[in-house]
């Protein structure tokens, strides 16, 4: 192996260990704003199945109904 080809394995495997670094240092902060996007995913989803009970309800249609009058 030649020095040009030594110094350039040397170089790939910094540049290598500096992403992965990188990578390993952000990856818990995704974690907890995935984790938070998915609670408020999950509380959307609750409030839309609210909206639909109440809408569906019988007693709103007459309201609205009542209300036109």
């Amino acid at each position: 192996m030649d020095k040009l080809t030594a110094v350039t394995m040397i170089m790939m495997t910094a540049f290598g260990a500096q992403v992965l670094t990188n990578y390993w240092r952000r990856r818990p902060a995704a974690t907890a704003e995935i984790n938070s996007l998915r609670e408020e995913n999950q509380a959307l989803k609750q409030r839309i199945a609210a909206l639909e009970a109440i809408v569906t309800a019988p007693d709103y249609e007459l309201k609205r109904e009542l209300s036109r009058l």
